[in-house]
């Protein structure tokens, strides 16, 4: 009688956590299939970073070779494909959302994706302008120049980690310049720099200053903007998120049909340093009239 009172009293628990086991891995699965597209568009991130670093290596070859006219080519391409990268990275997050992926796995996935394409391409274009296109003869100042922008997306991309429980969460303000935003300075350059030089004679020291004004200049501010705390506003959720009056897409509308009456590059290239400095300008009051405890939570 013992043994028999002692079988009923296990089987239910056994067949209970076979269940479980069961639904978790059903779950697992149905997870796996659905991250497949959000983790698709984030891979489309990495590979457009890829090919901007295989791009900026081939130039780098044809400026020591001297064909500086399809070296300059392959620099403003790799700087078009940190774009398409943003377009990847700005879609994969949506679609993350909308399917209900993992998060954890996704954010994973997208900072390595990011620090690929909008840390070290951008990092390697500033460092191929300035040995190449502006014949920056201090190869290890530009190296390092260009080291401490790639390691500060890397801080960047994980102190943002850190403090987002869901990486791919929905926010309306950033707390430091953002990498694809400061990517897309460094981008704009690359495919502006021909027409920068053709206003400019190679035998003056313009060029010279052009070359620290590229590496110490715009890497080294945008790499202080990722790490500080400068607020910028995330536009894509801010504007472009639910619904909107007719008055506001109106507006939208007619910003665009102006942009593109210009070329395509050069609006790209103001708009991104033109959000760039939105940040420090937007705290230029606090730094005038605010307290100085206020000033330093700017970089802590």
């Amino acid at each position: 009688m013992q043994q028999s009172d002692v079988v009923p009293d296990s089987i239910p628990a056994d067949i209970d956590e076979l269940g479980d086991c069961a639904d978790d891995a059903q779950r697992r699965r149905r997870i796996l299939r659905l991250s497949t597209l959000p983790a698709a568009l984030t891979v489309g991130n990495l590979v457009c970073g890829l090919l901007a670093i295989s791009y900026v290596v081939d130039a780098s070859h044809d400026y020591a070779l001297g064909n500086a006219a399809v070296a300059a080519g392959r620099i403003e391409l790799a700087g078009w494909l940190i774009l398409l990268g943003m377009v990847f990275d700005g879609f994969d997050g949506r679609v993350a959302r909308l399917v209900r992926s993992n998060p954890e796995f996704g954010g994973a996935l997208d900072s390595l994706a990011d620090i690929v394409t909008f840390g070290v391409a951008p990092a390697m274009i500033a460092k191929a302008l300035m040995e190449g296109a502006l014949g920056f003869s201090e190869p290890k100042m530009a190296f390092l120049t260009a080291a401490f922008f790639a390691v500060c997306a890397c801080l960047r991309l994980a102190r943002y980690n850190a403090e987002h429980a869901e990486p791919t969460q929905a926010v309306t303000h950033f707390s430091g310049l953002p990498t694809p935003g400061a990517a897309g300075v460094v981008a704009g350059v690359a495919m502006v720099h021909a027409h920068l030089l053709a206003w400019i004679d190679p035998g003056l020291t313009w060029k010279i200053v052009m070359a620290y004004s590229v590496g110490f200049g715009m890497l080294t501010t945008m790499g202080l903007l990722m790490v500080s705390r400068v607020p910028y506003v995330h536009f894509a959720n801010r504007f472009l998120r639910g619904r909107k009056s007719v008055g506001r897409l109106a507006l939208l509308f007619f910003v665009m049909m102006l942009a593109f009456q210009f070329d395509l590059a050069r609006v790209l290239a103001v708009a991104f340093v033109g959000y760039a400095l939105s940040g420090p300008l937007s705290v230029v009051p606090r730094v005038l009239f605010g307290k100085r405890s206020e000033i330093s939570e700017l970089f802590d």
